[in-house]
């Protein structure tokens, strides 16, 4: 009985380490049952955007988009400043980091069925708050690092009118969206039980693309394209 109580005693000491290790050295990439770590893993599998008004404050915050998007690794969760109540959208999670010697909070808005998350800068003394209706632009920052991140909708339809794309390849269009891509807020809504975003990036020099999209099975699904000119598709 003395052994078995000497090993049990081993075993917990052996576990108790393998956990700090995970949990200190491999943070959100070892630990996903962790709360914090889950909002970060559902955050990484967004795009994130911020509007083009408020390029200006992140830019005076002395913040780059590298920068923002390293808080979804080295950020601390704010449970206590989030909006997280149950079947309310967006929620809102704000994230904290020191980045030059200064600490910084952000809130990263998370839609019912949208495969985007809004980032807004919060000053001392300011709470979140839950933007249903973004307004004018926003500019991809972050696209998730996903070879299937990009489907065109094998509709007749939707092919017909992807004709005019350069490249139907999914990883090329991907890395086109993180070169150039924004969402035209005025033209899309996050709200709708299947939220519809309304993006815009370049092919080409001479070859912007205007397209409807939704996230599906955690995919930027393409289901329409706008082009001044008419191709007869429908």
């Amino acid at each position: 009985m003395t052994s078995f109580w000497k090993r049990l005693k081993f075993y917990l000491f052996g576990f108790g380490l393998g956990l700090i290790f995970v949990v200190f050295f491999f943070q959100n990439r070892g630990c996903s049952w962790l709360p914090g770590n889950r909002v970060k893993n559902t955050l990484l599998d967004k795009v994130l955007v911020i509007q083009e008004k408020d390029k200006a404050l992140f830019e005076e915050k002395g913040l780059t988009n590298e920068e923002i998007a390293q808080f979804l690794n080295l950020g601390d969760v704010e449970f206590d400043l989030s909006l997280k109540d149950n079947n309310v959208y967006p929620k809102v999670f704000v994230l904290s980091r020191t980045v030059n010697e200064q600490e910084h909070h952000l809130a990263f808005s998370v839609y019912e069925d949208s495969y985007i998350s809004l980032v807004k800068y919060i000053e001392e003394g300011e709470s979140p708050v839950r933007t249903t209706s973004p307004e004018g632009f926003g500019d991809f920052i972050r696209i998730p690092r996903d070879s299937g991140l990009v489907f065109i909708d094998k509709t007749p339809f939707v092919a017909c009118k992807s004709t005019p794309l350069l490249t139907t390849d999914g990883i090329e269009i991907a890395r086109k969206l993180k070169a150039s891509g924004r969402i035209d807020f005025s033209k899309s809504n996050l709200m709708l039980p299947k939220a519809e975003h309304h993006i815009i990036y370049q092919d080409s020099d001479s070859n912007r693309v205007n397209a409807k999209t939704i996230g599906y099975e955690s995919r930027i699904t393409f289901k329409d394209f706008y082009w001044n000119d008419s191709l007869g598709c429908e």
